[in-house]
């Protein structure tokens, strides 16, 4: 497969401008040395002398990576085709003659492990979108034409590829944590303008000073809090949790209450609940589910139960700071919010099993969704009750939620605090690196009905477009190669495809005008609407037993 693979590109794709394009991108003195060049012009017009230290460390990242391809290439002493198929592959502008030269391994490409090293920390510590963008795509064109031109195989460019774009992860890495010894700007601070870092890429949280705390202002509207905290398994963390938010909260100057739900535990968290719970009175509620249902549906059945105007919702893990509270509630009502989202800036957690899985999930779901912040997957949030009962929350969309209620209100009333973090001392974690491929998939859901939900057709209708056009096209094609030159079409694939494509292409749009019916149908037939009537929050809330009220 690799050899066909490899003479499919070399010989199908054979094309005069292709031959001076891949030539031309796989010098280095013609193409990666200027585009360098025009790299460190960029970096030091827009940040100074730290975008030129910033390229320093670029540069060693890739010479680093190119010493350690060298010495791939030694272990593993797998050949170039051009030593060994010569005889079969094309060369720039002809058949090879001989042998290609003196360095006979291949595995893997340099070439791909040098620019993918590049474009990852670009792509990792820059907001530059075109930059970014430019530098994946030249990495792609660079390991084709080492195809192409007969130097490597299809597997030795692709472990070149992955190569480059761990040792690109690894200069990030390195760089951030010790960036106060290399003079780099902060990673995680709000940087002025002509920063070029991306303000999320701190990996080294002992190494950044922790935000102060803005000032809560006081009194608050009148309200009441309805504190949410699910558990699953978390027996020894129960005493200290119900302690430490009362604690937090004992001069708090309104009505609150604390919802705790168990997950179906079989560890005895449910009786411990309960025995905590008589202990402090009638404003600590007990939910106990039936079976384990998941963190999404436990968090769900508290929000649910809430009577407050407000509520917040926090794990049971110890791990989030019930102090932090306070802050973030005067933060929403203060500043007119709908969800405040904890930011977990310094997070005590395992580096590889949860900090670098959490980041690269934000990463995605913010490129997706729209709705850009630095911590989805922090529990400690807090909500406007009016808007967050109006979303409802399957499966493991609990990690979405700023998503989801971006559909229900607008993204500038969404915003995020600086929370304190704490290390997990008492059972074990639910979460891994198997979390981030389940959010590439949740996304796909999250995806489709942030967009298309009320109107089905569009996607679909896409999707029937591209492939009618396409499909129209290839046999607009054949009907002129047999109109004007009497080719024999009956036989070639082409004409099956073209025609397979028209079909999709009615089978999508047909789709897409039943899902409109059905969605019509749905809106129709029930209480959900399209949009939503932001409530009128005046009005003094009316106390009722159940309540921690502030001195009672």
């Amino acid at each position: 497969m690799d050899e066909g693979l490899l003479l499919w590109i070399n010989q199908g794709w054979s094309h005069p401008l292709l031959d001076g394009l891949f030539w031309w991108v796989s010098q280095r003195p013609w193409f990666a040395f200027p585009l360098a060049a025009i790299l460190l012009y960029d970096s030091v017009r827009r940040g100074g002398w730290a975008g030129g230290r910033w390229f320093l460390v670029l540069a060693v990242t890739v010479g680093a990576g190119d010493l350690f391809g060298n010495l791939l290439k030694d272990l593993f002493a797998e050949p170039r085709p051009c030593q060994t198929l010569f005889e079969q592959l094309r060369g720039f502008g002809g058949a090879l003659a001989q042998p290609c030269g003196t360095e006979p391994n291949g595995m893997p490409s340099n070439h791909a492990v040098n620019f993918f090293a590049a474009a990852t920390f670009v792509a990792l510590t820059t907001s530059w979108r075109r930059w970014r963008v430019g530098l994946v795509v030249a990495a792609v064109l660079v390991g084709l034409s080492r195809i192409y031109l007969g130097k490597h195989y299809p597997s030795q460019v692709a472990v070149g590829a992955m190569v480059g774009a761990a040792v690109g992860w690894l200069g990030v890495w390195l760089a951030s944590r010790y960036r106060a010894m290399l003079g780099l700007p902060d990673f995680a601070g709000k940087l002025s303008p002509n920063s070029i870092f991306i303000t999320h890429m701190s990996m080294n949280p002992d190494s950044i000073p922790a935000a102060p705390a803005p000032a809560v202002a006081d009194p608050l509207p009148s309200h009441r809090l309805s504190l949410v905290a699910p558990l699953y398994n978390e027996r020894d963390n129960v005493a200290p949790l119900l302690a430490g938010i009362h604690e937090a909260l004992a001069t708090y100057p309104h009505p609150w209450e604390l919802i705790v739900v168990d997950d179906g535990s079989s560890d005895g968290t449910a009786e411990r609940l309960t025995a905590e719970a008589g202990r402090y009175g009638p404003h600590v509620r007990v939910l106990t589910l039936q079976r384990n249902f998941g963190q999404t549906a436990a968090m769900q059945a508290g929000i649910d139960a809430a009577r407050g105007e407000v509520i917040a919702t926090l794990d049971g893990d110890l791990q989030n700071d019930p102090a932090d509270i306070p802050r973030l509630v005067g933060r929403l009502l203060n500043e007119d919010l709908d969800l405040v989202v904890g930011w977990r800036q310094n997070r005590r957690d395992n580096v590889w099993l949860r900090t670098i899985p959490s980041r690269i999930a934000n990463r995605l779901i913010g490129n997706i969704t729209g709705v850009r912040l630095h911590d989805y997957g922090c529990s400690l949030k807090v909500y406007r009750a009016a808007v967050i009962k109006e979303v409802r929350l399957y499966g493991e969309m609990h990690r979405f939620i700023p998503a989801w209620m971006s559909a229900r209100t607008a993204p500038s009333r969404i915003r995020e605090e600086v929370v304190n973090h704490r290390a997990r001392l008492h059972g074990e974690s639910k979460y891994g690196l198997s979390r981030t491929f389940r959010v590439v998939v949740d996304l796909l859901s999250v995806y489709f009905f942030l967009r298309f939900l009320t109107r089905p057709g569009h996607f679909f209708g896409r999707i029937g477009l591209v492939s009618g056009g396409l499909g129209f096209l290839i046999l607009a094609h054949l009907f002129v190669q047999k109109l004007l030159f009497s080719a024999h079409i009956g036989t070639r694939p082409l004409l099956l495809v073209g025609v397979l494509l028209v079909l999709m292409a009615v089978q999508f749009l047909t789709t897409g005008v039943l899902s409109e019916l059905i969605t019509r149908t749905y809106f129709a037939s029930s209480a959900s609407r399209s949009y939503v009537v932001r409530p009128d929050d005046g009005g003094e809330p009316v106390l009722d037993a159940g309540w921690r009220t502030p001195h009672g």
